[in-house]
């Protein structure tokens, strides 16, 4: 047994005895696990000792399901939300300004959000490409200006501090905006784009097939090819980013 399998072997035995549902304690165990594989942390160091994380996630629990805004006068608000790649930075900052401050990213690579109730207090945030080995020393390297990691999705990583570091007493909110009521902030321009590069690609195929006597005519088909797969793996990228169900559901709450 490895040291992630003992220690997620013990949060679920610490938090059955709390009483959790059964299959909330699959779906939380799943998440955390996916979560410190992609970081490459182990789980001890990325999460705190099993049991401080498991009375975390049972209070957490019984405030109000994750991913949905806790009802007004709880100890905190919680709130997930996805934003298409060139957008979401500007978004983290806007969103950190009002109080909310990003705790992890779920396996949707959507942000889990939360923010204090009787003191919020403003967050700033940037993202930075990395790849999986760069991360521990691109942590190391930032930790000493306050940034410490609060995410990963693919090939980039983000990281969060309090306002706090710089503006000292002044980051603390007096009266926060009421919670944001969408979840989902994809630009238009990235529907178009899904839909447009299979019919690009299905074009190029076609034609290349009707020419297969001919390099152009072969190469077009490959290029066709190559276009239906990127498409397909952008679309998949994307379905996954926005939560894969959440065409399904309001974006208002």
């Amino acid at each position: 047994m490895t040291n992630a399998d003992a220690y997620f072997e013990e949060l679920t035995a610490l938090l059955r005895e709390q009483r959790m549902p059964h299959e909330r304690i699959e779906t939380l165990v799943r998440e955390l696990k996916a979560y410190a594989e992609e970081a490459g942390s182990e789980a001890h160091e990325e999460f705190g000792p099993p049991e401080v994380l498991a009375a975390q996630l049972t209070e957490r629990d019984r405030a109000g399901s994750a991913g949905a805004l806790e009802e007004p006068g709880s100890e905190a608000e919680t709130w997930v939300w996805t934003a298409d790649a060139l957008k979401e930075e500007r978004l983290l900052n806007h969103f950190g300004d009002q109080g909310w401050e990003v705790e992890r990213l779920d396996r949707a690579g959507r942000f889990v959000c939360r923010r204090d109730a009787r003191q919020p207090m403003r967050w700033e945030y940037r993202r930075e490409r990395v790849g999986r080995g760069d991360r521990a020393r691109l942590s190391e390297r930032l930790a000493p200006e306050g940034w410490e990691p609060c995410g990963v999705w693919v090939w980039f990583a983000y990281y969060k501090r309090p306002e706090a570091v710089g503006a000292g007493p002044a980051a603390r909110l007096a009266e926060p905006p009421a919670a944001p009521r969408e979840r989902v902030y994809i630009a238009k321009w990235v529907y178009a784009w899904i839909a447009a590069w299979p019919v690009v690609a299905s074009v190029l195929i076609w034609q290349g097939l009707r020419g297969l006597d001919s390099l152009s005519g072969v190469a077009g088909a490959l290029v066709g090819l190559l276009l239906c797969v990127l498409a397909g793996a952008g679309l998949s990228l994307w379905w996954r980013r926005s939560g894969g169900a959440a065409s399904k559901e309001s974006p208002r709450r």
